[in-house]
């Protein structure tokens, strides 16, 4: 249960260490099994949103410098195409909370287009 409430607080890590205890002491619990595979699964959803604000904010960094390098517009195309792929990968499931999909695919529409902007 305490597994549950972490991962219902958006504590992933934390829901997913305990529900790995629970799992671990008794192999026939569904709940903590389910606990577990889904608070791995919103760790990676997590990466991607973590990963997305560093990616923007270097971004922005590079687009307030006065003259703009063609090593820095690597960089940028880069980071995009390693954000369109990452999200990609993600793996979808119904009991992802809405607000962490959310974000996520907001992160990821926002660096297509960007990339789209930029590069095509």
């Amino acid at each position: 249960m305490e597994a549950k409430y972490f991962f219902e607080m958006g504590n992933y890590e934390k829901a997913y260490r305990l529900a790995s205890e629970a799992y671990n002491l008794n192999p026939y619990n569904r709940m903590a099994f389910t606990i577990k595979t889904q608070s791995k699964i919103s760790i990676k959803w997590q990466h991607f949103i973590n990963d997305a604000n560093t990616y923007f904010k270097k971004i922005e960094k590079i687009a307030d410098k006065k003259t703009i390098t063609k090593k820095d517009k690597l960089r940028v195309k880069i980071m995009l195409e390693i954000l369109n792929e990452e999200y990609k990968t993600l793996t979808p499931s119904i009991l992802l909370p809405k607000n962490l999909k959310q974000k996520a695919k907001e992160k990821y529409i926002k660096a297509k287009k960007l990339y789209e902007q930029l590069f095509s």
